[in-house]
């Protein structure tokens, strides 16, 4: 694992040295992203999946026609369901996630332009909450204050394609897939749970 993490690291620092520099290529936007989001672990712990979204602004760096440092600054619910031999969980937090991508953009087309993503996502988290079933007979408790119990930092891999929809000159409408699988545990205690998440990536670009 940190093996990987460094790597990419050192792949993506040269991207962004040099989009520091293409300050008249920028791109920004905002993105409304819906995901479904499930948790992977010891024993098989998922129990299918459950709805979440991000919001937030996106910018994109060019450091030449084709190549960008892809990046952004968005409120991200990754909602996973779990469970186990005594309880079922839906765990459901709320992430502040900077990307850290480098994303490859097509030549132009007459409709605009296709594009591939992939790197780094970092994420702070900023709540966790959980519904959470005990058995038969016991009512099901909602939205608990798990905070305590979820890890503050999580790292993951994005892989996504899209198209960048030209509207007009400073206009783009962005569709696309993007994949997050977390790399990093999300619970301090118990079976160890990481979440991950595929979201429909929808956005404008200005």
């Amino acid at each position: 694992m940190k093996n990987l993490f460094f790597a990419l690291v050192c792949f993506l620092l040269p991207f962004v040295s040099s989009a520091q520099i293409a300050g008249d290529n920028t791109q920004l936007g905002f993105t409304v992203s819906p995901n479904l989001g499930w948790v992977t672990g010891e024993g098989s712990p998922g129990d299918g999946t459950s709805a979440g979204i991000a919001y937030g602004v996106l910018a994109d760096f060019a450091f030449s026609s084709n190549y960008y440092f892809a990046s952004g600054f968005t409120i991200t619910s990754v909602n996973s369901p779990a469970a186990s031999d005594l309880n079922s969980i839906n765990y459901k937090v709320r992430y502040i996630e900077v990307p850290l991508t480098l994303k490859l953009k097509s030549a132009p087309t007459t409709m605009g332009r296709y594009y591939g993503q992939f790197g780094l996502g970092t994420g702070f988290k900023i709540g966790a909450k959980g519904d959470i079933s005990e058995g038969p007979g016991i009512p099901k408790k909602n939205d608990v204050d798990i905070s305590s119990e979820v890890n503050f930092f999580r790292l993951s891999m994005i892989a996504g394609a899209g198209v960048e929809w030209e509207v007009n000159g400073n206009l783009n409408v962005i569709t696309g897939v993007t994949y997050n699988n977390g790399f990093t545990t999300m619970n301090k205690r118990g079976e160890k749970l990481k979440n991950s998440y595929v979201a429909l990536t929808l956005g404008v670009f200005f």
